[in-house]
């Protein structure tokens, strides 16, 4: 599963928007939402929510959020015990498809970033961008199922809770130049 727009109405709701706001988006007819449509919704949230309103909202999204793979439960026993940055280094020293890396920043803050690389550019690793022209502009606010998705996971992997500050940079809104950055709080 891939951004899902039902799934981004249903947190809205859950999260308090306004009526007056959630009747100016335009939602999809059907349970089909093609890519154009998903794009297009992340901008109907940046013209009509504040940012803190779509971090929380889009926190709540992730679509490997309930993906369990089975190795999971080993890489968890070898966590155990461990202190964060520990067990930082044990995350980013796995070999796990699409696992993310995670920086413990100066500041105290996370940041957990994707870095693929094609032909010298950073690439996507979602799979409803890939089936968009290249030329399609992407608003970082997209990217915030990711944010979900990274959230969910290092929680449960690092043992904290997280809370989105920033979306800070994604190839796909920088033409391939920048990484797929993600920043969080940890509380």
């Amino acid at each position: 599963m891939v951004m899902n727009i039902k799934e981004i109405k249903r947190t809205m709701l859950d999260k308090g928007i306004p009526a007056e706001i959630m009747e100016r988006f335009i939602f999809p007819e059907t349970e089909e939402e093609t890519p154009k449509q998903k794009v297009a919704f992340a901008e109907q949230m940046d013209n009509l929510l504040s940012k803190d309103q779509i971090f929380s909202v889009m926190a709540e999204q992730g679509c490997a959020k309930y993906a369990h793979e089975p190795h999971f439960s080993e890489l968890m026993s070898k966590l155990n015990g461990k202190t964060i940055m520990e067990r930082i280094e044990l995350l980013n020293a796995t070999k796990m498809n699409e696992q993310p890396r995670h920086k413990l920043n100066d500041d105290g803050t996370l940041s957990i970033f994707w870095y693929y690389k094609t032909n010298g550019k950073y690439i996507c690793c979602c799979p409803t961008i890939h089936q968009l022209p290249e030329s399609t502009a992407v608003s970082l606010t997209y990217c915030g199922c990711c944010s979900g998705s990274v959230k969910y996971h290092s929680e449960i992997f690092l043992g904290v809770k997280l809370h989105l500050l920033e979306i800070v940079s994604s190839p796909i809104s920088s033409n391939g130049e920048k990484y797929c950055e993600h920043l969080f709080e940890i509380i």
